[in-house]
Formats: C-alpha cells, sequence, structure tokens
C-alpha cells in the first residue's frame, strides 16, 4: 500500500501496524489525542474528526536532530516548576516558636505559593507542560515530527485572584499545585485546636467538643465523613485560622515566631482555597456551613470592610437551603441538636454583622421554628445518645454564654420587626421586653457566675453590657421607619444607662485574663453615640464627669475596629458627635476632676458592681435602680416632673441630637465617595 494511499484511508477503516497519528484538531489544541476515529477528544467536543496524514521519511532526518533539543526545553520547565514550589513552601515552613518545634518545609501555605493558587498561570503552565511531552511521545511512536502553529492561550487575563475571591469559585475553577497545601506539623495543630477550644468554642457552640476533639486529635470519622474528606480539611484549616485571628502581636511572635498579619494571610488562603474544594455554594454538608460560620465569626475579627455583612447571606441561605430552620423528621437526637446549634449560632452572626454595621436583620421573628439548643454540658451526651436531656435548670454549663446570645439575638429581632406587622411589638412593649431580658439574665445566668473564673467574669460583663444596650436600643433605635415612629424618651437615666454598658465593657479591658475573648464580641459604637448625645446638653455633674472618662476611653480604642474603622459610615458621625459634645463641655464649667470620680465611682460600687444612688443627689435615683439590669420597669420620664432641674439639663436636647446623629449616619450611607476618600458632613 503507498504513502498517499494510506493518508487517503479513514483512520479506524481498518486496524494498522503502526499507532495511528493523531487527528488534526488534537494536534492544533496540543491535548493528547486517543488515536480513534472520531476520537475521544472530538466527540466531546462535537468537532469534525479529520485524521492526520503521515509525513515521508525523507523530512524526518532534520527534524529529529531537533529532538534532544525539545526534551531539554521540558526537563527544564518540569525542573523550574518543582523548583519554585519547594522554593515556596520553604520560605515560611510551619513556626515552632514556644513548642521548641523547628519548621519543616511546606508545613504551611506560604505567601509566595498562596500567590498563584487559584491563578490560571499554573494550570495554563501544566498544560503546556503536558502538551509538548504528549507531542514528544507521540512524534517517537510515529517517527515523525509535525510543526503546529503556537495558539494564543483562551486565557488572556492573568490576574490573579484576591482573597475574597477564591471562596466562591466552584472547584473545577481552582488548581492546586501538588504537594502546596500540606497539614501541619502535630504540635502546631495541636497548639492552635486548643487555643480555638479555650477561646472561640465556649462563645460560638456549633461543635459537640467531644465528637471535635476526637476528630481533631484522632483523626476519627467526623459527622460521617472521613477525616481526610475535602469538609472536614476545611474545618481543620479554619479552626487554624480562627485560631491565629484571637493572638495578639505579641503572642504571636513568642508562641510561633511570626507575625499575626503573615500567620494570618497565610491560612486565610488556605482556608479559602479548601472551603471552594467543598464547593461551599451549593453544600448541603454541615461540616462544610460549619466551616464557613467560624471563617466569618474570624474574619470579623481581622476584616473591617464589609466582606463579613455580605456573607453572612450566604450562610443564611446555605442554611435554609439544608433546613435547618425547621425541625424535620429523619434525623437522629445527636443530629437534631447539632441542627439547632447552628441555626441560632448562624442567627446570632446575622446579628453580630447587622449590629456592626448599623442594618437590619436578615432572620426576623416568625421565619423558624427551630427551638434553642439544649441547656446541658456536652459530656452528657454522644452521637449515640437516644435522647438529649434533661436540660438544667440551674448554675452554667457548656451552653450557657451561647444561650445568653441566642435570647439576646430573639430580642434584636423582635426589635427589627416594623410596627406595622402583626407580630409587632409597640415601642413601650420592647422597652418593656428589654428590661425583662435584663432580669432574665441576671436569674438564668449572672447570679452563678464565680468571679474567681475568668470565663465566668466575662459572662457577667457582657450579660449587663447586653442588658444595658438592650434597653438602649429600644429607646435609641438605629433605623428610623415612616411608619414607625418612636416617642420621644429624654432623661439623664439614659445617659446613665450608657455609662453602664460602656463601664461593664470596659471591664473586659481591665480583666488581662479575659483578654481573649473581647474582640469576639462587638464595638459599643450604639452606646458610645448615646453617650455623646447626651453629653451634648449634660455637664457639670458627677454623671457627666464619670461619662466622659468612659467615653474617652472607648473613644481612643474603637476607631481602629469599627466596621470600615475610622474613616467608615459609622465613625465619621460619631467623630462629629464627639466635637460637638467636647465644645459643650469646655464652654461650661468643669465638675470636680475627673480621674478622681472614677477612682470614687469604682471603690464605691455596691455588690453588683453599680454606683449606689446617693452618688446623684440632684436627681432622684432611688426611684430606679442602677443596676442596667433592673427588678422593676424604669419611668425614663421621671426627671422631668423633679423640682429644681432645669429645663436646659433635660428638656428634649439629647433626643435632638441622636436624631441629628441618625440623619449623619443616614447620609453616610448614600453618600458619594470620590477617589475613596469620603466627603465631610
Amino acid at each position: 500500500m503507498s504513502t498517499s494511499s494510506s493518508a487517503r484511508t479513514p483512520i479506524g477503516a481498518q486496524d494498522h501496524e503502526h499507532v495511528r497519528p493523531a487527528c488534526q484538531a488534537c494536534k492544533r489544541k496540543k491535548i493528547k489525542c486517543d488515536r480513534s476515529f472520531p476520537c475521544r477528544q472530538c466527540k466531546r467536543s462535537s468537532l469534525q474528526c479529520v485524521p492526520s496524514a503521515r509525513k515521508q521519511r525523507t523530512t524526518q532526518a532534520s527534524k529529529r536532530s531537533k529532538d534532544p533539543e525539545l526534551w531539554n526545553r521540558i526537563t527544564k520547565l518540569e525542573h523550574f516548576v518543582e523548583t519554585l514550589t519547594n522554593e515556596a513552601a520553604l520560605r515560611d515552613g510551619s513556626p515552632g516558636g514556644e513548642m521548641g518545634v523547628e519548621a519543616e518545609p511546606s508545613s504551611v501555605l506560604s505567601s509566595t505559593v498562596s500567590k498563584y493558587i487559584g491563578s490560571p498561570f499554573w494550570s495554563s503552565l501544566t498544560m503546556e507542560v503536558q502538551a509538548l511531552r504528549d507531542a514528544l511521545e507521540e512524534d517517537e511512536l510515529e517517527e515523525e515530527v509535525e510543526l503546529a502553529q503556537p495558539t494564543p492561550s483562551n486565557n488572556g487575563d492573568n490576574t490573579i485572584l484576591d482573597a475574597s475571591s477564591l471562596i466562591i469559585c466552584p472547584p473545577s475553577a481552582i488548581y492546586v499545585m501538588p504537594g502546596v497545601l500540606k497539614e501541619l506539623l502535630p504540635q502546631m495543630a495541636a497548639a492552635l485546636y486548643g487555643i480555638f477550644i479555650e477561646r472561640i468554642a465556649p462563645i460560638f457552640m456549633v461543635f459537640h467538643l467531644p465528637t471535635l476533639r476526637a476528630f481533631l486529635e484522632m483523626d476519627a470519622n467526623y459527622l460521617g465523613l472521613e477525616a481526610c474528606a475535602i469538609p472536614n480539611k476545611a474545618l481543620k484549616a479554619t479552626l487554624w485560622f480562627a485560631a491565629i485571628s484571637t493572638l495578639s502581636e505579641i503572642e504571636s511572635q513568642t508562641r510561633f515566631g511570626e507575625s499575626r498579619q503573615t500567620l494570618l494571610q497565610q491560612y486565610l488562603r488556605y482556608v479559602q482555597v479548601l472551603l471552594a474544594q467543598a464547593d461551599l455554594m451549593i453544600t448541603t454538608n454541615m461540616a462544610t456551613l460549619q466551616a464557613l460560620v467560624i471563617y466569618l465569626v474570624s474574619l470579623r475579627m481581622t476584616d473591617m470592610s464589609r466582606r463579613t455583612w455580605t456573607m453572612a447571606g450566604l450562610a443564611v441561605r446555605i442554611a435554609r437551603a439544608m433546613g435547618l430552620h425547621m425541625e424535620s423528621p429523619g434525623h437522629t437526637p445527636f443530629e437534631i441538636e447539632m441542627r439547632r446549634r447552628l441555626w441560632h449560632q448562624i442567627c446570632f452572626l446575622d446579628v453580630l454583622t447587622a449590629i456592626d454595621r448599623g442594618t437590619e436583620v436578615m432572620i426576623s421573628t416568625g421565619t423558624f421554628d427551630t427551638p434553642l439548643p439544649t441547656n446541658i454540658n456536652d459530656v452528657e451526651f454522644d452521637e449515640t445518645s437516644s435522647m438529649i436531656g434533661p436540660p438544667h435548670t440551674s448554675g452554667l454549663t457548656d451552653m450557657s454564654f451561647a444561650l445568653l446570645a441566642y435570647e439576646a439575638t430573639n430580642v434584636i429581632q423582635r426589635f427589627n420587626t416594623p410596627e406595622i406587622s402583626s407580630s409587632s411589638d409597640t415601642s413601650q412593649q420592647r422597652l418593656e421586653l428589654a428590661q425583662r431580658f435584663g432580669r432574665q439574665v441576671k436569674d438564668k445566668y449572672l447570679q452563678y457566675c464565680d468571679m474567681s473564673i475568668p470565663f465566668h467574669r466575662s459572662i457577667s460583663a457582657l450579660g449587663k453590657s447586653m442588658s444595658a444596650s438592650m434597653i438602649l436600643r429600644a429607646i435609641r433605635p438605629m433605623q428610623r421607619h415612616s411608619y414607625s415612629v418612636p416617642p420621644r424618651v429624654d432623661s439623664p437615666y439614659v445617659l446613665q444607662i450608657a455609662v453602664d454598658s460602656l463601664r461593664e465593657s470596659e471591664r473586659m479591658y481591665e480583666d488581662l485574663e479575659a483578654e481573649r475573648w473581647r474582640l469576639l464580641v462587638w464595638v459599643q459604637w450604639h452606646t458610645l453615640a448615646v453617650a455623646l448625645a447626651g453629653l451634648c446638653s449634660i455637664r457639670g455633674t458627677e454623671l457627666a464627669e464619670i461619662a466622659w472618662v468612659y467615653v474617652e476611653r472607648a473613644y481612643s480604642r474603637n476607631p481602629g475596629y469599627i466596621a470600615d474603622t475610622r474613616n467608615g459610615m459609622l465613625w465619621r458621625p460619631i467623630e462629629k458627635l464627639y466635637k460637638k459634645a467636647s465644645e459643650f463641655r469646655d464652654a461650661g464649667h468643669h465638675g470636680p476632676h475627673a480621674e478622681s470620680l472614677l477612682s470614687a465611682d469604682l471603690s464605691s460600687t455596691t455588690s453588683s458592681g453599680f454606683p449606689p444612688p446617693a452618688k446623684y443627689p440632684q436627681i432622684p435615683f432611688e426611684a430606679v435602680s442602677m443596676d442596667p439590669i433592673p427588678t422593676k420597669p424604669v419611668d425614663f420620664n421621671v426627671a422631668n416632673t423633679v423640682e429644681g432641674i432645669m429645663p436646659p439639663l433635660l428638656g428634649d436636647m439629647s433626643w435632638l441630637e441622636w436624631e441629628n446623629y441618625i440623619d449623619d449616619f443616614s447620609v453616610m450611607n448614600t453618600i458619594d465617595v470620590n477617589n475613596g476618600e469620603i466627603q465631610e458632613l
């Protein structure tokens, strides 16, 4: 059979002694052809499979001489990729620090390698290398080389994805170099797990700790999946990132020999790659959703942009898709308890992110029927339990702080229900609801706190601060609706409660042993704004002087932690209010020295931690307890009837200043941003 006739014979019409050449389409695209007719690649792409013709051997001598050079090039390419990967992995290593463990290559995800994860560069380079090798192997079999014109890459944009875009990518869109994502050294992993269980797990109870420990420490199956499953690997990485987010700079350097920012960047990319590989956007896996919630909780402490606020909506949608918002049959008691914990934690996250930015919550009252988790210790049940309970009715359990937070979440959800709704509360009912919440907090949780235990002291401070803040949110609402105008409540009691809330928040900073939990809650910007609004009309009293001490501390500390930091929509109106209150204070006669009053304030507190009523003789404070958790309803208008109180001191100046603040805040939500800078108000 002649060469020309052979070229015209369809490939696949009969078997040949020699290997068939690749089709023209596969050669043009530089992909491996299976040499059938039509080939699999053409079938998949719906292309016409055109067989290639063999070239005459007379042309081979000159071209075969180029084979060594081509092999040399492919070897260099492979060596380049391998060297770059190894250098990147060796660059950072896994810090040993306090545990005396030396870093090993590729023990953490280095910043160099992380630049290229998800980048089209790596996938394109790998495809080119494979295409070159396939072409060479094909030439050896066919004993011929067919030159092809290079085609431009389909991916013209090689821009590296930023940290926020990886998490929403489908798994197929991210290529990870082999060997880059590796497990931590056991000592490093154990240290980070310990930090997580000590600092984050007691506040954000989405796990059953004995089950989690078995998974982390013994590689036991977790929620029905093997420890090496992608969702569980994503969960592990999330716990590493969460633990690092709670570290101070000094602690990070001391324990792990790296700056906090460096570690955060390394593990942030690690988490996002694994969450993307777990197909987060369409997941129905509990471990993946747990990882997302802990990731958002941690990101909230490290990223002051609206990223966490935006992505909280993703968690809500996934939870609803999984049916966590309602009780459904077909689950074991253990699964039911875990679903309840996860759902209410997402509700808490929704409230936290809404408070962070002064917005309304996404999950409102009446849109779910999932009961609260059981008030029980984790050691009292496991995956084989036939029932969960009975719940504890007194004392503190592993779930105490979480249940306290979930009850506060329920109150905030009710506050955000418009009054035109059939399930809404009136302004007076909201105030009574806030006061009732404070009494429940005291009766169910705070009275059992052992003040010798750091975490109990934190529960006490946060519980009292929550109670005071809840009253402020009832009488100084953040949202303004044309169909729901709250009554004007104006009284020095408003300023007093704001001071109570700021005082309890300050205890978290005065208590060095409570430092590990202080960043996990919220910035008291609302309370600070209420206090400043009150200080625009009250001066020269002991209450005003003490209020200024706590206001100054909160004002100097919060700009770096508030949403969008100093130039954001929340802080700029607060700065304006602070200037106005300062001018009002400086224009009048100063009272006693603030620091001496503060010392008296702290030294003469009652057993509940609050100043006795006699501190403020010009106002009948015996009419109401100064504890932010009052034992009876508070009449915030009582001072208006007190003889001897000057109208300029009370009046409705505080309320007017609050309305002005809300106006400024509303403007900041719609103001134009020019060159990244917000215009002056």
